[in-house]
């Protein structure tokens, strides 16, 4: 099998290829992983996986300049069913729209947009909640039961970078939201295809027990 890491130019490509090898090899799973925008190797993927870094329009700029990508990304996970999983900026692509900079569309797999992070208020050590939203929170389960929230607990943190968040998104595509200031999507996602907005690559242990769920899935 292969799990392939879609290179478009927008991503922490080496640390994300790290965090999936050691899953790999201390899972004992029988994938192999290629970084590429290529898209017969695309097509030939078994995971597809969308990394991201940087604002929404210049990674939907990364997206649209690589010929065919967004229509083979749509193909394959949407009418295929391929495992897929997006990470911060890539989670963010999933949606209908982003306000960031500029109103600019993403691939509209999910509800909701994208809006600058509300910060008002105090945090539990009385500092001021600043943007970018950067640091490890805890999550809140939407469904607990979630095979991909497997082994993960509520006490534990993921590790965020962001300024935008997930608004107006549906209840039912929402798995775990994190607060910072106030509530935010932290996973979202429905039938092969989910999104984060924090970085499991940079998690340490609960990011490793998050990648393997989602590729025991």
């Amino acid at each position: 099998m292969k799990l392939i890491i879609i290179d478009y130019g927008s991503g922490n490509l080496r640390s994300v290829e790290n965090a999936f090898k050691k899953s790999i090899v201390e899972n004992n799973f029988k994938i192999n992983i290629e970084v590429t925008n290529d898209l017969k190797s695309i097509r030939k993927g078994d995971f597809l996986v969308l990394p991201g870094v940087g604002s929404f329009p210049d990674c939907s700029k990364g997206l649209k300049v690589i010929d065919g990508l967004i229509e083979t990304l749509s193909e394959e996970v949407i009418y295929k069913e391929k495992p897929f999983l997006g990470i911060c900026v890539g989670m963010q692509l999933m949606v209908d729209y982003s306000l960031e900079k500029v109103q600019t569309s993403g691939l509209g797999w999910l509800k909701g947009y994208l809006r600058k992070i509300k910060i008002s208020g105090k945090d539990y050590l009385e500092r001021r909640y600043k943007i970018p939203h950067m640091g490890w929170n805890n999550l809140k389960f939407s469904d607990r039961n979630h095979p991909i929230l497997r082994n993960i607990s509520e006490e534990e943190q993921f590790y965020f970078v962001h300024s935008y968040y997930l608004a107006k998104s549906l209840e039912s595509e929402v798995l775990a939201n994190t607060i910072y200031s106030h509530e935010i999507p932290a996973i979202i996602g429905k039938k092969n295809y989910f999104g984060v907005q924090f970085h499991p690559e940079k998690s340490s242990f609960v990011g490793q027990k998050f990648i393997s769920n989602w590729i025991k899935l």
